[in-house]
């Protein structure tokens, strides 16, 4: 069982990388390619659906991570952070501290 001590730091860290993932976010976005008009080549709209397209993947995974740590936030208020969602067992604060968005014991996670 967690203590509220160690609640409380990894709710910290939590918040910390939710924050860090936002602005990541919003720089992927902003630095989004302008498909416009002004290209010259195939090459260049070639290279520019090409860096979209590396974009979109870089966006999409940060968002899915900013997702798995608002899950986390929201079992910590619910207080079923730090259980497992296929065994239902405890994840060790080991793990919790590496991962703290974790959301299966290192058991379920070499099964998986």
């Amino acid at each position: 069982m967690l203590s509220q001590e160690d609640l409380k730091e990894l709710e910290s860290k939590l918040l910390r990388e939710k924050s860090e993932l936002e602005s990541e976010i919003q720089n992927v976005e902003k630095t989004a390619p302008d498909f416009g008009t002004d290209t010259d080549s195939f090459e260049e709209e070639s290279d520019e659906a090409e860096e979209f397209s590396t974009q979109f993947g870089i966006d999409r995974t940060l968002k899915e991570r900013l997702d798995d740590v608002k899950a986390a936030l929201e079992k910590i208020g619910s207080g079923a952070y730090g259980m497992c969602e296929k065994c239902r067992g405890e994840i060790s604060l080991e793990l919790l501290r590496l991962d703290p968005e974790s959301r299966y014991c290192r058991q379920c996670k070499q099964v998986g």
